[in-house]
């Protein structure tokens, strides 16, 4: 894997997992309405997407 990818790879991780602790912290309050628990979930699954598309260009997965 190249280094600029190990970079992307390491920054996609970082940020799906900032996107995990904001949808626990959200979870946790009370009041969460529908649609902001929806669209960290949809954030969370767009970052790991394209984490997927580089492990998958970079021949890991």
């Amino acid at each position: 894997m190249k280094e600029s990818n190990i970079k992307l790879a390491q920054q996609d991780i970082d940020e799906a997992l900032k996107t995990v602790e904001d949808l626990e912290r959200v979870i946790d309050e009370d009041g969460v309405s529908k649609d902001t628990l929806k669209e960290k979930f949809i954030t969370l699954s767009e970052r790991l997407q394209k984490l997927e598309d580089l492990l998958k260009s970079e021949g890991i997965l």
